[in-house]
């Protein structure tokens, strides 16, 4: 059984909702560096930038990460990118799930690497199954579910997020 838990609208406002607590909590910067988690980390770090950039004199810049957590590999989207950027930056890091933070420790292990100022989280979904300490400074909505049960993140068209 699925049962829509967020749709269009509802993540809208919640993107929106994040990205105006981000500009709150960083008046004072001049620029982040915004960390995509692949896939649907895409196009809410996008939307979020979009929203900082409009709003702000904020200056993001973006980057994807794909996190292999199975084979400990993580690549960036960008080959040429120079991780030194890191250095002393403020850095969010943006997901759609964060369910037992695996996949967060993988990324922020490779960003610590580079001796940021420092960092941020942000996800669209928090669930309360946490393998890890890492708690998003930034959410758009928590979820208690059965620990069985699956937070389905559909993005594009028709975006909507489900419970199976």
């Amino acid at each position: 059984m699925k049962n829509i838990v967020l749709d269009s609208n509802d993540i809208e406002n919640k993107i929106s909702r994040i990205s105006f607590e981000i500009i709150e909590k960083n008046f004072d910067k001049d620029e982040i560096i915004v960390v995509g988690l692949l896939p649907n980390g895409r196009y809410i770090s996008n939307e979020i930038c979009n929203i900082i950039n409009a709003n702000s004199n904020i200056s993001t810049q973006i980057v994807y990460f794909k996190i292999d957590t199975l084979n400990n590999q993580i690549t960036c989207e960008d080959s040429e990118f120079n991780f030194d950027k890191f250095k002393d930056k403020i850095i969010l890091v943006i997901d759609d799930v964060m369910n037992t933070g695996s996949t967060m420790i993988y990324a922020l292990k490779k960003i610590l690497n580079y001796s940021p100022n420092k960092i941020q989280v942000g996800v669209l979904i928090e669930r309360n199954y946490k393998n890890f300490p890492i708690v998003p400074d930034f959410k758009g909505i928590e979820l208690s579910t059965l620990q069985d049960e699956h937070v389905e993140v559909k993005l594009g068209n028709s975006p909507k997020v489900l419970i199976i």
